[in-house]
C-alpha cells in the first residue's frame, strides 16, 4: 500500500494509528470510494495487530462497523463538509481501536461460526421443522459409523449415533443459510431469528455455552418421523442393507486387493441407488428430502475413501480415484 509523507495533527498528544499511513491525499478530499479504500486498509493493519486475539477478525470488523460512530460517519461522508472530514476520520479511528479492546458479549452476525460448519440439530429444534422455518430439503442425516468433524476443534471422529445437520454449501464447510456477500457487506443468516439451538449457543467470545449443548438430546430421524410406521420401516430396511459399515468394508477390500476388487463397491452403489429411486418414486418423496430420510447416498460418500463415481456415455458407472484426472 502506498503511504503519504505528511502526518496529521494528533489528538490529546496521541496520533491515532492510521493517520500517518493513509493511501493518497487528505481525508477532506476523499469521496466515499476513497474513504472505504482507506478504511479497509486501516482495518487490515489494525486487525493484523490483533492477530493474537482468539476473537475472529471478521467478528471484530462487524463489531466496529456497527458502532454509532461508524454508522454516522459513513452515512454522512458524501454530504459532509470537507473541513469536518478530518475530525470525523480521527473519531472513527479512535473508536475502532477502542472497539477492538472491548469485545461485546453479543452476536453481531459476522457469520464466522457459519463458515466453520453447519449446525447439528437437537430435539429442541423440532418445532422449527414442523413449522417449516427450516425446510426439510435443507437437512441431511449423518449415519452411525460415518466420519464427522467436531464443531469445537474441527478434529475428526466416528459417529456413535445418527446426527441431523443443516446442509453445507457444495465444496465448502459453510452453512447453506449464510447468504452471499460483497466486499462491503457482511454475510447474513437467512434464518437468524429462527436459528437452531447450537447456533444460538455459539459465542466466539465464550466457547462454554456451545460445548454444553453437546450434553443435550440430539434430534433423530425417529423423532421427525414418529408415528409414520412405513417410513420407519423403510429406514430400518435401508440401514440393514446399506449401512455405512458395508460401504467401508467394500473399500477396505479394494485396498487389500490393490485396486482389483471393485465389484463389491459398484454393486453396493447400484443397489443403494435403486433403493433410493424406488422409495422416492413409489412414495412421492422429493429427491431433495432423501438425504434426510436415508442419509447421504453411497455415491456421495465415495469421496470419503478417495474415489468418485464417473458416468460413461452409455450410462455405465465407474469408480475413479481422486488422483486420476477426469
Amino acid at each position: 500500500m502506498k503511504t503519504v509523507q505528511n502526518k496529521t495533527d494528533s489528538i490529546d498528544g496521541k496520533e491515532p494509528q492510521g493517520l500517518s499511513d493513509l493511501s493518497i491525499n487528505h481525508p477532506s478530499a476523499w469521496d466515499i470510494d476513497q474513504f472505504r479504500a482507506n478504511w479497509y486498509a486501516f482495518l487490515e493493519s489494525l486487525l493484523e495487530e490483533e492477530a493474537s486475539s482468539l476473537i475472529p477478525s471478521r467478528r471484530m470488523r462487524c463489531q466496529i462497523e456497527q458502532t454509532p460512530v461508524f454508522q454516522e460517519v459513513v452515512s454522512g461522508w458524501d454530504t459532509m463538509k470537507s473541513s469536518l472530514r478530518l475530525d470525523a476520520w480521527k473519531r472513527l479511528l479512535l473508536a475502532a481501536e477502542e472497539s477492538c479492546r472491548t469485545i461485546l458479549p453479543a452476536c453481531v452476525q459476522c457469520g464466522e461460526c457459519c463458515r466453520m460448519g453447519s449446525p447439528t440439530l437437537h430435539l429442541e429444534d423440532i418445532p422449527l421443522l414442523q413449522s417449516g422455518k427450516i425446510p426439510w430439503d435443507q437437512l441431511i442425516t449423518l449415519r452411525k459409523g460415518e466420519p464427522a468433524r467436531s464443531p469445537f476443534d474441527g478434529k475428526p471422529f466416528i459417529l456413535t449415533e445418527d446426527k441431523i445437520k443443516v446442509r453445507e454449501k457444495e465444496g465448502l464447510r459453510e452453512c447453506v443459510f449464510l447468504t452471499s456477500q460483497t466486499a462491503d457487506e457482511a454475510a447474513v443468516c437467512s434464518i437468524y431469528n429462527d436459528r437452531p439451538l447450537q447456533c444460538r449457543a455459539q459465542a466466539c467470545w465464550d466457547p462454554i455455552p456451545a460445548r454444553e449443548t453437546a450434553d443435550m438430546p440430539f434430534l433423530l430421524r425417529e423423532n421427525i418421523f414418529a408415528g409414520v410406521d412405513l417410513l420407519l420401516k423403510i429406514m430400518g430396511e435401508h440401514e440393514s442393507r446399506c449401512g455405512f459399515e458395508a460401504l467401508s468394508s467394500a473399500f477396505e477390500e479394494i485396498n487389500r486387493s490393490n485396486g482389483e476388487n471393485v465389484n463389491e463397491v459398484l454393486e453396493l452403489l447400484s443397489y443403494e441407488d435403486h433403493f433410493r429411486q424406488f422409495v422416492s418414486e413409489r412414495f412421492n418423496i422429493p429427491s431433495e428430502s432423501m438425504d434426510l430420510l436415508l442419509g447421504r447416498s453411497f455415491a456421495q460418500m465415495t469421496t470419503l475413501f478417495g474415489f468418485r463415481v464417473s458416468c460413461e456415455p452409455d450410462g455405465t458407472r465407474c469408480l475413479v480415484s481422486d488422483d486420476q484426472k477426469e
